[in-house]
């Protein structure tokens, strides 16, 4: 009897270990804890539309050095229903393309560092318009793509969410299909971007 408490002991000690190191902690207090940066599997869990609306506040001092990239979310108005929410990383297959109930889109880019900090967000569209059998293709960058690189010395504050928004307004009489991704860089120049989101009108 007094072997078998024995190994009993030794199984629970076993299983107890260390606690965990807590969160980094925001400005704000908040731990960011359910946002984490985009390498995470663990960000493509869960209710994507809740994880969209939640705001992180606060700033990051940003480290001297950082491996993981941001968190990347881009919410998508359809015009017709509740938004698409998509995050990254981009998926391996393609989701099916989504009906605008007009010919505009509406895009809201988020992204989330709260151990790195956030450098710049972007919402990107590209499409093809179809107009009396003339095909173009187009593209929309909300900034402007520029040549630059994103880094933002060590120490430095800066905000753990940034978000930026688009409106894209298209030819009427003409169809349109394409996509809309958000890009996220974060205070170390590392990038993440959102799946996707193809639509058609």
């Amino acid at each position: 009897m007094r072997r078998v408490v024995l190994i009993a002991a030794l199984v629970l000690a076993g299983c107890g270990g260390s606690s965990p190191d807590p969160a980094p902690r925001l400005d704000n207090g908040d731990t960011g804890v359910g946002v984490p940066d985009g390498g995470a599997p663990a960000g493509h869990t869960g209710d994507l539309e809740a994880q969209f609306a939640r705001t992180v506040r606060g700033s990051v001092r940003v480290p001297e050095a950082d491996r993981t990239p941001p968190l990347a979310l881009l919410e998508l108005d359809t015009g017709a229903g509740k938004p698409v929410v998509h995050d990254s990383p981009v998926r391996s297959e393609r989701a099916a393309a989504v009906r605008l109930a007009g010919p505009e889109l509406r895009a809201t880019a988020l992204i989330r560092d709260a151990d790195g900090g956030t450098g710049r967000i972007r919402v990107s569209v590209v499409y093809v318009t179809r107009c009396d059998g003339v095909e173009r293709q187009r593209a929309a960058y909300f900034p402007q793509a520029q040549l630059e690189t994103i880094r933002i010395a060590p120490g430095v504050r800066v905000p753990a969410q940034r978000s930026r928004s688009a409106h894209v307004r298209f030819t009427a009489g003409c169809s349109v299909t394409g996509k809309a991704f958000a890009e996220a860089t974060n205070a170390h120049s590392l990038e993440s971007f959102s799946d996707p989101i193809w639509f058609e009108y």
